[in-house]
């Protein structure tokens, strides 16, 4: 198992720099959430190589997700079980970050709402939506990679 999580993280770290080199934005795509040709909230299915938006340092671990519906989360919003949004312990508030699924190779646009994961060892918190998309609602944890977006 643990053979097999190094060359999944190694396989992405060789993709993902591939996908860098291999494409740029498509003309009148934007490289930030704020402006109005970005990624629209909610969710946002991306393969593999298409056009890479600025990133900081990319994150490899544990993913889990929350049903806690109804909720408050720490920006104030209501968890609901439609919109792609995620718990993220250091960054910002109202950022967005793509996960990507190690296992699957299934991608989605997530808004940081929240802070959390508080179970040692995870690194984000998706909510139940983000997990169907990301297709590890039912196994509960996945080894993902987070690529927050620079603001």
């Amino acid at each position: 198992m643990q053979m097999r999580r190094t060359i999944g993280i190694s396989l992405a770290c060789l993709v993902t720099s591939a996908c860098a080199i291999d494409k740029t934005p498509e003309e009148g795509t934007s490289h930030y959430p704020d402006e109005a040709t970005s990624v629209p909230q909610g969710i946002a299915e991306t393969p593999c190589c298409d056009p890479v938006l600025a990133v900081e340092k990319s994150q490899f671990g544990k993913a889990s997700w929350y049903g806690m519906v109804g909720s408050k989360t720490a920006s104030g919003e209501l968890l609901d079980g439609v919109t792609a949004t995620a718990a993220h312990r250091s960054l910002p508030l109202d950022s967005y970050a793509k996960v990507t699924n190690l296992d699957s190779g299934c991608s989605v646009i997530v808004k940081i709402n929240d802070r959390g994961p508080y179970i040692r060892g995870r690194i984000i918190d998706l909510s139940p939506h983000a997990a169907d998309v990301l297709d590890m609602k039912r196994v509960g944890v996945a080894a993902v990679v987070v690529e927050p977006f620079v603001n």
